[in-house]
């Protein structure tokens, strides 16, 4: 169920509680913040020690304010939290802020706090943000509330930012102004013990206000339900994201290819991928695109043009937009002539233009009006590097001009002039971005055309399946009170038929003679394995045999492999042997399943065979998978320009590909039972009935 933060981000009035009388303490900064930015709201300090703070009368308790209360923020020692919140719902107070800090953040101790905090918070039926927190923003004319207590002013804009690092918010909030990044809300969720990015992502999703939505992370409060608000969010509005954390060891106690070559991080990757949540790596990053997006529209395609004064950075332009996706067009005839009038005879007048040093404001501003025009340009970057004898400031102003006249997405670069950016964005709003880096810019146009793609796509659907429901759940069935257990080979071959899987005929044999009669029966040649719930990667081991054409050959190898497995004191894990026949040609993918956070369940496909944890070329998708996830996992790795046909060789059908793909994701979600899928390999051909599981296993705890 979403919550109303309206009385967070639009209070009518505010309480502070532990408002402090002492200068440079965070109770006297926070009210001198709300002071100074002008908050239009009615400021009620709660001290029972002080009659005034900034000249404003101060109350020894909540409870003794006789005017309504729209939000309470409390800043009281951790002991006194609780009776402060005990007083909030005496005063009826809904939603509160604790900024303080010594919760769960600091170890067992806070913890039992937060536990008791929490209690009472839905006990009274309250909303809580934080603890542990730095506050919380709205630059709306209408409410100007800066209710933190870091310096820095926030800067007017249509960014929404939501951030678990309080120290980070308030790092920003010193370079708003000096980096044209302009907020329009911004809250610090601590702790997360209630209210967490989940909540403001679904207000943020129909607050006309925010524009674009910005996210730092170091934890998902419920990956699942961030998949679904976020999947509908970036339909209207872009979501970036710095999900910090990145690097993790893989899965624990990883017992199959999938779990081996999976990471929390991969699987935030394809939590953003599949909801077109925008990943960057920086906090710089973000806020550069965030600002783009908030100061010019979507580029309409991606031809861009560069309009500068120096060769150099429009050549560092020209590769790092071609690096993302980003094409250099000729501009036309008409265009090229137009410009030849108004710049100097050694002007380059190709994309990208080079109006040289000596164009002043005037043509800096008319040749920005004419690239924007042409009719083979889509968005634009203009680069302005120091020049020697004009001023800097009345060129940006003509090209901002010329930019936003043109109706088209345009980015400004100044470089090595980042006193100049400020004073150009307050000299003429709106404007359009503001970079000091030619690289930056090129590379945001990108991210910003990449996103229109995103928007205007196809959305996915959920495919149905015919499937043999019994006899799966009698599979599974048979594994109750078993605990975390790999399942038979045979139970395996079972379920997978039951869902229609191609799983290639395959037989186990627990000795030689068996072995025979069955490999004869099959038809020569074979392949066996060695089978054993502890041998995993049984080429490792000597524990695979390709092309065995007759029973001599049969025989010997058998023999070799048991000898192998014994030189490595894994004669004890073999169980038997799994015989198949040989089949050559193909191509080898791995389709596997694990288990992740908040009992999820992640798809992973990629390149497969005995190399797969040493290529690691496999992309993963939460489940359940749409047919767009599908084909995305099969695009984002590169195996797929294999697939597609190589030297001679045909494509493979991608459908029957993306089928087997989406089964497995209904596999896993029809019985949460399953904790690890592998099918390693699975061989694709451009011949439908070549295309087989070669090997499965699958891990079950069913109680």
């Amino acid at each position: 169920m979403s919550k109303n933060l309206d009385n967070f981000f639009y209070p009518e009035s505010i309480a502070i509680i532990g408002a402090s009388s002492r200068e440079k303490t965070l109770g006297w900064e926070l009210i001198s913040n709300l002071l100074k930015f002008g908050y239009r709201g009615k400021i009620f300090p709660v001290n029972p020690k002080a009659e005034y703070v900034h000249s404003i009368k101060t109350y020894p308790s909540v409870t003794d304010i006789l005017d309504k209360v729209s939000l309470s923020i409390i800043m009281v020692g951790k002991e006194y939290v609780l009776s402060a919140i005990d007083d909030c719902m005496k005063k009826r107070i809904k939603d509160v802020i604790v900024i303080t800090a010594g919760f769960k953040e600091v170890g067992k101790d806070g913890e039992d706090l937060e536990r008791l905090m929490m209690e009472k918070i839905k006990k009274y039926n309250m909303n809580l943000v934080g603890p542990n927190c730095m506050g919380i923003i709205n630059t709306k004319p209408e409410v100007m509330m800066n209710g933190t207590f870091v310096q820095g002013e926030p800067n007017a804009g249509g960014i929404g930012f939501v951030s678990q690092s309080g120290a980070l918010g308030a790092a920003i909030l010193k370079i708003l102004k000096q980096r044209d990044i302009g907020f329009s809300q911004f809250l610090s969720i601590g702790n997360k013990a209630d209210i967490d990015e989940n909540d403001v992502l679904e207000y943020w999703s129909n607050n006309e206000d925010v524009k674009v939505i910005t996210l730092y992370l170091e934890s998902f409060s419920d990956i699942k339900r961030f998949r679904e608000v976020a999947g509908k969010i970036t339909r209207k509005k872009p979501v970036i994201a710095v999900k910090a954390a990145r690097t993790g060891a893989g899965m624990k106690a990883a017992s199959s290819h999938t779990g081996a070559i999976a990471s929390s991080d991969a699987f935030v990757d394809a939590v953003f991928n599949q909801t077109g949540v925008i990943r960057v790596d920086t906090v710089e990053d973000l806020f550069d695109l965030a600002k783009s997006f908030d100061r010019t529209i979507l580029p309409s395609g991606n031809r861009l043009g560069i309009l500068t004064n120096a060769g150099g950075p429009a050549i560092l332009t020209v590769d790092e937009a071609q690096k993302w996706g980003l094409t250099i067009p000729e501009l036309t005839s008409v265009t090229k002539k137009k410009l030849q009038k108004i710049c100097v005879p050694e002007a380059s007048l190709h994309n990208p233009i080079d109006i040289l040093p000596p164009a002043t404001a005037e043509v800096y501003g008319k040749a920005t009006e004419l690239m924007l025009s042409d009719k083979n340009i889509d968005c634009g970057i203009v680069i302005l590097g120091p020049p020697l004898m004009h001023n800097t400031l009345e060129i940006g102003k003509k090209i901002c001009e010329a930019g936003i006249k043109s109706g088209k997405s345009v980015a400004v670069v100044l470089m090595s002039q980042d006193d100049v950016i400020q004073k150009l964005a307050e000299s003429i709003i709106p404007h359009p971005p503001i970079f000091n880096s030619c690289e930056s810019a090129a590379r945001v146009m990108g991210l910003m055309y990449k996103y229109k793609v995103y928007k205007e796509s196809k959305v996915g659907e959920y495919e149905r399946f015919a499937i043999n429901t019994n006899a799966a759940k009698k599979v599974i069935k048979k594994y109750s009170g078993k605990g975390e257990v790999y399942m038979e080979f045979g139970d395996v071959v079972d379920l997978l038929l039951a869902y229609r899987f191609p799983i290639v005929e395959s037989v186990v044999a627990r000795n030689v003679q068996e072995s025979i009669i069955m490999a004869e029966t099959i038809g020569f040649p074979v392949v066996i394995k060695a089978i054993g719930k502890k041998l995993i990667h049984k080429s490792d081991v000597g524990g695979v045999v390709l092309n065995i054409k007759n029973v001599e050959e049969l025989v010997q190898a058998e023999n070799r492999v048991l000898a192998n497995l014994k030189e490595k004191n894994l004669d004890k894990a073999f169980e038997g042997f799994t015989i198949q026949p040989y089949l050559e040609g193909g191509v080898e993918t791995l389709l596997g399943s694990i288990r992740g956070p908040n009992d999820t369940n992640f798809i992973a496909f990629g390149m497969g065979g005995v190399l797969v944890e040493v290529f690691k070329d496999v992309s993963f998708c939460m489940a359940p998978l749409t047919d767009k996830d599908a084909e995305n996992l099969i695009k984002n790795v590169r195996v797929y320009n294999i697939l597609k046909g190589v030297r001679g060789k045909k494509s493979v059908d991608f459908d029957y590909v993306s089928e087997n793909i989406l089964k497995l994701s209904k596999m896993v979600m029809d019985f949460p039972e399953i904790l690890e899928v592998d099918f390693n390999p699975f061989v694709f051909s451009d011949k439908l009935e070549r295309c087989k599981i070669l090997d499965a296993r699958i891990k079950v705890s069913v109680k």
